[in-house]
């Protein structure tokens, strides 16, 4: 498994992640964690796979109004098991 996510690492060029590049990975059996994370400054949440935010297409940290909102996008692209992390520390 270590070995395609260094592989993915090499061909996206970046750590941090979209959408496409998650349903790749999840095709690749690569992914191991997923969380949501409260995102203090936005007042909101993010997705964290493998330790890297999901970002839009334009390289910006995704962000998402409602915990909802973040579980409804990870339900979408095939994620059903994630944790939520509410607290940073």
């Amino acid at each position: 498994m270590g070995h395609t996510w260094s592989r993915y690492r090499v061909i996206a060029g970046q750590e941090n992640m979209i959408e496409r590049e998650v349903k790749l990975l999840l095709n690749a059996s690569a992914v191991k964690r997923v969380q949501v994370h409260y995102a203090v400054m936005s007042e909101g949440y993010m997705v964290v796979i493998d330790g890297q935010p999901l970002e839009t297409a334009r390289r910006e940290t995704r962000e998402f109004k409602t915990l909802d909102a973040a579980a409804r996008l990870l339900f979408k692209i095939g994620i059903a098991d994630f944790s939520v992390k509410l607290k940073t520390g």
